[in-house]
């Protein structure tokens, strides 16, 4: 009996180090897998379109819905037979469409979309609105939703799924029985003369581990005429913001916040710790490259950082050495670099 416990424990431990993998995108035509337990690619699914962009895992961890081709096409990509089981067809007849912004409700079965609807007429283009779109994953089929301002370039889903938010030059809350804009939090669009105007740019998307969704922000303070930056952090359970001041700029394009929630890594030139807590930076650690984007390990230890280049680079979070540098078969660039639920 105790053989067949030690056994079945060691099975359920090996279980679960399998299941702490991500999903990042590669030119020309990649989704790589990698295992974050051995610091190792696990595996690599050829897409149809090139340079695939958002990356969705589904809650059961089975597919990755990620756009391609210039974020024209959005492709279901199968986890479990290593292929793209369909691209669905979202654009209507006569339209062009660019994709900013994927979310995936609980149940799996359903996606929220922002597009960018281009009408293609015989003498000339004609500009829609952007707009929020519903699509049936079994159908294809879509639904509007929601016209949003321009700038929109994330979305994420309250954990009641009552409210979508999508990240554009503010952010927007989008009441889903009502079907518009309800609420606003004021970045660019500062309310009072006397606050400076948050610049974010909400193209790297990776709160799974720690549920907040993470961005720098840069701005002038219109008193002092000090520039300075921080983090916006939307929590992303229930919609609410805090925004934390740093101190003078550091370029920097990602943020993610760590299981705990005390601690954030930022990535550009720099690595930088930052304690939420003392809202102070603690360390700094000059990069041999630019780098876009990082994603943490389950128990916080270590992060990933990749984007800029064919690498990941591994980093211990207490003292920011590198661990390791994996090969990648392609350069990431701009692409979303997700963490798979456990299974």
């Amino acid at each position: 009996m105790k053989a067949l416990l030690t056994f079945a424990f060691t099975v359920a431990l090996s279980f679960a180090q399998e299941s702490e993998l991500y999903v990042l995108g590669v030119h020309p035509h990649g989704i790589v897998i990698f295992d974050g337990t051995r610091n190792e690619i696990a595996g690599q699914i050829q897409t149809r379109g090139r340079a695939p962009k958002e990356l969705v895992p589904s809650p059961d961890g089975k597919f990755v819905y990620t756009t391609t081709d210039g974020r024209a096409k959005l492709e279901v990509v199968n986890l479990e037979t290593r292929s793209i089981d369909r691209v669905l067809e979202i654009t209507p007849p006569g339209y062009r469409l660019t994709i900013y912004g994927l979310v995936l409700n609980g149940k799996g079965d359903r996606l929220y979309v922002h597009v960018k609807p281009v009408r293609e007429l015989i003498d000339r283009y004609v500009v829609d609105p952007p707009q929020i779109w519903s699509v049936d994953v079994a159908t294809g089929k879509t639904q509007k939703v929601a016209e949003v301002p321009q700038g929109v370039a994330a979305l994420a889903l309250t954990k009641d799924e009552r409210t979508l938010i999508a990240w554009g030059r503010d952010l927007y809350y989008i009441d889903l029985a009502q079907n518009r804009i309800t609420d606003t939090f004021p970045l660019m669009n500062q309310p009072s003369p006397t606050a400076g105007a948050l610049n974010t740019l909400a193209l790297f998307i990776q709160f799974e581990r720690s549920g907040i969704f993470s961005i720098p922000y840069y701005t002038r303070d219109p008193i002092t005429a000090k520039d300075l930056m921080g983090l916006v952090n939307l929590d992303v359970a229930n919609g609410k913001v805090g925004v934390v001041e740093l101190g003078s700029p550091i370029p920097l394009y990602s943020a993610v916040v760590s299981p705990d929630r005390k601690r954030a890594y930022a990535v550009m030139n720099q690595l930088l710790a930052i304690d939420l807590e003392k809202k102070r930076i603690t360390q700094i650690t000059d990069l041999e490259r630019t780098r876009y984007v990082a994603n943490i390990s389950r128990d916080g230890k270590r992060l990933f950082v990749s984007g800029a280049a064919p690498f990941i680079h591994v980093y211990d979070t207490a003292t920011l050495q590198l661990i390791k540098t994996v090969e990648l078969p392609g350069d990431p660039s701009v692409t979303s670099f997700r963490a798979l639920p456990a299974r």
